[in-house]
């Protein structure tokens, strides 16, 4: 069997790198709001947004108060999307001495992944061995587990107790290295070896995390299921049923288990006890090779058993099962276009989805894809296709692409709608300044300013002539018309009327007193016209400033001419990475409906030999008793047949 890579391995270098983009402090705000906004657009799985608010803040000026971590985090998400050159770029540039220690070590981590993905395993050993102690326990596992690899792509694989060295670091990621050494002892030849290896793995306690169990029940799986068919090589049948019979029925695993527990059964010759599993991988779906297998093994067996009769109709009916998948396959050929594709990878449209809506992470990440309905649509073709190895990394790519376009579309509408804001903005003050215009507003300054001015000479001549009366208070000044209106009286009576000999000394006196007041609160009079006269001035300035502000803002709107251009040039730019894009998608997606017709008819043809060799054992079997019925001379044809 072939070693083990994680799937999802692009989304496991993204975790990582988010992880590293915090300092191992306690956790305390962002000091740039950026950074903060970044690491949630990451934790609740949405990762181009998290990548295009670092890429922003760097054309900004860079994000400051968090040292090189956005940086990194930054590269490990190039690395997630495959953009090694870039991730590559960054992540030397981390290298130098001003750095820090865990700067420094977590470059080299990175730098340690590119090479060993590009096959350059000296460099990757080469940046594996410099790093210090500084990383995370996690991370720092992950470096143990690419140098047990780099034991596997650099020579043979040494004996369990020559890898001691490089497997005692190792905690979370034993169980993995020690199923990839054993099945590269495997590939070698060497089973004892390989077993050697299995049996280890086996010995390890599964974890008491929930987070991790799930993984590692899934290399426990493919663990006994190597063991199995190791065993089985040897002859050791017994233990290789043991081991098949440890396999979890809702593993992965299950059906390679079943189909090696029936080997191992027929192998000593219990045809009876094989049937039992192999019955139950013929009602599976025949996409997987380990059914495909039972529709011979089964009625082999029951030859074995010398039961013809059970024979012949196992084989009638794995013809019935071949025929029914050439329909399907055919059916399936028929269907399968563009549009079928592109509608279920973008979770849309009534041919269902390619990932059913779940948490942010489990719609970027092919890790979950065994806990996730793929495709959920009619076709179940291409359910279990899309789940294989072959296919996953375009089809992760073709969906990351849709996933940009839908991105640009939904900026596309937006920049629509921020122009017709701008455009309504623009009415909008139109319509206002006409306003304005029918109002008094603008001339309030020239209002204000002529009651000013008659204020200010009203004043000043009462100040001249010193005429206290004008100043003065309303009882006061209604008092002296009194007195005055008195004289104009007193006058008009004289010669003809007897009036008081002291009326006019009187008057006189009362004159004395009413000018003595005013005269006595003159002073104070006079500084409340001053105030009074100051605050208009005020008003007046603050209405003449007012005024030249409204004007200017009414002559010109250069702001809203600027955000126009600015919008026009973004609608360029969009416009142009749209088109871009939606010719990559025509190419992936072509290139995707390749792929997958040829495993379609790669499957027809591989089951054109079983339907061959099944037709073949019929006609075998009908001679055989045809012939058995002319030894016995019997009318009908009468196939012997052992009890059950």
């Amino acid at each position: 069997m072939g070693a083990v890579t994680t799937t999802g391995l692009c989304a496991l270098l993204a975790f990582s790198s988010a992880v590293l983009a915090a300092p191992s402090e306690p956790h305390r705000a962002a000091q740039d709001l950026r950074y903060g906004e970044s690491l949630y657009h990451y934790y609740v799985g949405d990762f181009p947004q998290a990548l295009s608010v670092l890429l922003r803040a760097e054309s900004d000026g860079g994000i400051v108060g968090h040292q090189h971590y956005p940086e990194l985090m930054r590269a490990g998400m190039y690395l997630a999307y495959g953009m090694d050159d870039r991730a590559r770029t960054e992540f030397a540039a981390h290298l130098g001495q001003s750095e820090s220690q865990r700067v420094r070590d977590t470059a080299h981590y990175y730098l340690a992944q590119l090479d060993y993905r590009a096959g350059d395993y000296a460099e990757a050993a080469a940046s594996a061995g410099t790093i210090g102690d500084t990383l995370s326990a996690p991370l720092l596992d992950n470096i143990a587990l690419l140098n047990a690899h780099l034991l596997i792509k650099t020579g043979q694989a040494p004996s369990l107790q020559e890898a001691q060295t490089t497997l005692s670091p190792l905690r979370q990621n034993r169980a993995l290295a020690l199923l990839n050494l054993g099945n590269a002892a495997s590939r070698a030849g060497d089973t004892i070896r390989a077993q050697q290896y299995y049996r280890a793995g086996l010995d390890i306690e599964l974890p008491d995390d929930q987070s991790r169990l799930v993984e590692a029940l899934a290399i426990r799986d493919k663990t006994l299921t190597a063991l199995g068919y190791s065993l089985l090589q040897l002859g050791n049948y017994a233990s290789a049923k043991a081991a098949f019979r440890d396999v979890r029925l809702d593993s992965n695993l299950a059906n390679s288990a079943l189909l090696g527990y029936g080997w191992a059964a027929a192998s000593y010759h219990d045809y009876v006890l094989a049937l039992k599993p192999w019955q139950a991988l013929r009602r599976r779906s025949l996409l997987e090779p380990a059914v495909q297998e039972t529709l011979l093994a089964v009625p082999w067996s029951y030859e074995q058993l010398k039961a013809p009769r059970s024979a012949l109709e196992a084989y009638r009916e794995s013809e019935q099962l071949l025929s029914d998948e050439f329909t399907r396959i055919k059916q399936t050929l028929t269907e399968l276009n563009s549009q079928l594709l592109l509608a279920s990878l973008r979770r849309t449209g009534e041919q269902g989805a390619l990932l059913k809506q779940g948490d942010g992470r489990a719609l970027q990440s092919w890790l979950t894809l065994d806990n996730v309905d793929v495709l959920a649509s009619r076709s179940r073709y291409l359910q279990a296709l899309l789940k294989r190895d072959a296919l996953q990394d375009n089809a992760q790519q073709l969906r990351d692409l849709l996933l940009l376009q839908d991105r640009l579309n939904q900026w596309q509408r937006k920049l629509d709608i921020y122009r017709q804001l701008i455009a309504d903005k623009r009415q909008l003050r139109a319509a206002r300044a006409e306003q304005i215009a029918q109002t008094d507003l603008l001339q309030q300054p020239g209002d204000l300013a002529a009651k000013r001015h008659l204020l200010a000479e009203r004043l000043n001549r009462i100040e001249r002539e010193q005429d206290a009366m004008a100043l003065a208070d309303a009882d006061t000044r209604a008092l002296a018309k009194r007195i005055a209106n008195a004289r104009a009286r007193l006058s008009a009576l004289a010669g003809r009327a007897k009036v008081p000999d002291n009326a006019a000394e009187r008057l006189d006196f009362y004159q004395g007193v009413v000018d003595w007041r005013a005269a006595h609160n003159f002073a104070e009079h006079q500084w409340q016209a001053r105030k009074a006269l100051a605050h208009l001035d005020t008003a007046l300035q603050e209405s003449v400033s007012r005024s030249q502000r409204i004007a200017e803002i009414l002559a010109a709107d250069p702001d809203l001419d600027a955000q126009v251009a600015r919008l026009v040039a973004l609608q360029t730019r969009n416009d142009a990475q749209l088109n871009e894009l939606n010719r990559a998608i025509s190419a992936n997606t072509e290139a995707l409906l390749g792929s997958i017709r040829q495993t379609l008819v790669s499957h027809r043809d591989r089951l054109q030999d079983y339907l061959a060799q099944t037709r073949l054992s019929i006609a075998r079997l009908y001679d055989a008793a045809y012939r058995a019925v002319d030894d016995a001379d019997i009318d009908a044809p009468k196939l012997p047949e052992v009890q059950e």
